[in-house]
């Protein structure tokens, strides 16, 4: 599977699950991520979010989409939230969602979420493994 199939994946699915673990205990929440050119999955959240204490403390998360043919797509990472103006300014422009949320790329609110993938793997809505997306 091409990376532009994930991105055909994500596009029909709209949103995903985000999985965090913190103290043993697994949090799963949804989530609206872009994916950029080179293949980083953005979102924004809020500064007081309690997903912000939890990136703190374990940086690993997992995100699953499931598409309109129930095609799954998963992707572990490691999150970064260090992002700066510039990031910021092109997650408002590339998450159209998140822009009415916040006044622009220097809103002390936002906060820029970035998932960088250490394993992504996909398969068809049935019994079976997922297949390795390079």
């Amino acid at each position: 599977m091409s990376r532009e199939k994930v991105r055909e994946i994500i596009q029909s699915a709209g949103h995903c699950h985000m999985a965090t673990c913190v103290d043993g205990q697994p949090r799963v929440r949804p989530m609206k991520f872009v994916v950029t050119d080179d293949f980083r999955f953005w979102c924004s959240t809020v500064d007081v979010s309690g997903k912000v204490k939890e990136f703190r403390q374990n940086a690993k998360v997992e995100l699953c989409w499931v598409d309109e043919h129930r095609n799954h797509l998963r992707v572990e990472g490691i999150v970064d939230i260090s992002g700066g103006a510039e990031e910021k300014r092109k997650l408002l422009e590339l998450h159209p969602g998140a822009k009415g949320l916040f006044k622009d790329e220097n809103d002390p609110r936002l906060v820029h979420v970035e998932v960088r993938p250490t394993l992504v793997r996909w398969k068809k809505h049935s019994f079976g493994e997922y297949n390795v997306v390079e």
